[in-house]
């Protein structure tokens, strides 16, 4: 199971290639609105014994603020154009590291047709959420009888999910584990269409005890509506992974910069490589897999802390000097125990 999300990091350097105008949405009212930064995807895997669980990182890559060219068409004539996003350089990225078969949990940014059509092509479950606001369709039957003018029709009726939640006080209640606590949660599963006519997606209609309503989604129909449930709530753990990067290991304080580049403007928009010479844009390229380097070096780190964690508890409790104030209520140190201190 994969877990995969991106991550915006604040760089102030001018001369820095990739560094670009960025928009956070967030509920933090301490976090700016604009920054200037570059945006790496992660993908990790979930690792773990008993009820400790790590999102260990397996790559990230710089996969926003440079462009091969101003504009991205079809070779030729008679191609389709040819558009990446940072949707589809997720998918490339999911497809390119996690094994056939597993499943991959991505936030709601993510839940889009490419995704879901690149992942199986390529025989890869989605796990994500979707918004409230989501409309699904009826499995069409047609009737041969009736037959008109235009296209013949594939799609069934629409369906407002949001509606459904009306039927909230009759859905069955299931205990899961979510965020570390055992919760009751009231859930309904559906099959409909979404991305395609021609196949189906499992939703599930879930209410939290505090009221929170959610909507679910699988490609994979033989999974339970509280597996679903559980598996999504695990996606938090990619978030603890990228706060022990940032705070931990200091990961992406990188500060690599080209003295051939011009200064950027204060909120600088994506790279042109094709506006460059051609050994500036080699440089270019170098720059960038120096930044992706160091951030992997340092991923490489902690995963190895994690697994230390995970196979040598005991060892590291036994050799831990320091007090901490509220210790995992697992029994397994985290990355941060796990990290051997040089100052002694």
């Amino acid at each position: 199971m994969y877990v995969g999300d991106g991550i915006k990091v604040g760089k102030e350097g001018r001369k820095m290639p990739g560094v670009k105008r960025l928009h956070q949405e967030s509920e933090d009212v301490s976090k700016p609105e604009w920054i200037r930064g570059h945006y790496f995807n992660a993908l990790t895997i979930l690792v773990g014994v008993g009820k400790a669980c790590f999102a260990l990182p397996l790559v990230l890559r710089l996969d926003d603020g440079i462009k091969s060219k101003a504009t991205e068409k079809g070779e030729g004539k008679g191609k389709k154009k040819v558009k990446t996003s940072l949707v589809t350089k997720m998918a490339d990225l999911c497809v390119t590291y996690a094994e056939a078969g597993s499943y991959v949990i991505l936030d709601a940014y993510f839940a889009c047709e490419p995704v879901l059509k690149s992942f199986r092509q390529n025989a890869l479950h989605l796990i994500t959420r979707v918004r409230c606001s989501t409309v699904a369709y009826a499995p069409f039957c047609s009737v041969p009888t009736l037959t008109g003018r235009g296209r013949p029709r594939i799609w069934g009726s629409s369906i407002k999910l949001e509606k459904l939640f009306a039927l909230a006080a009759d859905f069955p209640t299931a205990k899961v584990w979510l965020y570390g606590q055992q919760v009751t949660v009231s859930y309904q599963c559906f099959e409909f269409h979404w991305d395609s006519p021609h196949q189906l997606v499992k939703f599930v209609l879930t209410q939290l005890p505090n009221g929170r309503r959610l909507i679910l989604l699988s490609t994979d129909l033989c999974l339970t509506g509280p597996e679903i449930i559980a598996a999504y709530g695990l996606r938090f753990k990619i978030e603890v992974t990228f706060r022990q990067l940032v705070h931990l290991l200091g990961s992406f304080a990188y500060r690599f910069w080209l003295k051939s580049l011009p200064t950027l403007p204060t909120f600088p928009s994506n790279l042109i490589l094709s506006d460059y010479p051609q050994a500036v844009q080699t440089q270019i390229l170098n720059k960038v897999e120096a930044f992706e380097r160091f951030v992997n070096l340092n991923a490489i780190a902690l995963g190895l802390l994690q697994i230390l964690a995970l196979e040598l508890p005991q060892g590291i409790w036994a050799n831990f000097p320091r007090w901490f104030r509220t210790l995992p209520s697992h029994g397994y140190p985290s990355e941060r125990i796990a990290q051997p201190d040089f100052s002694r």
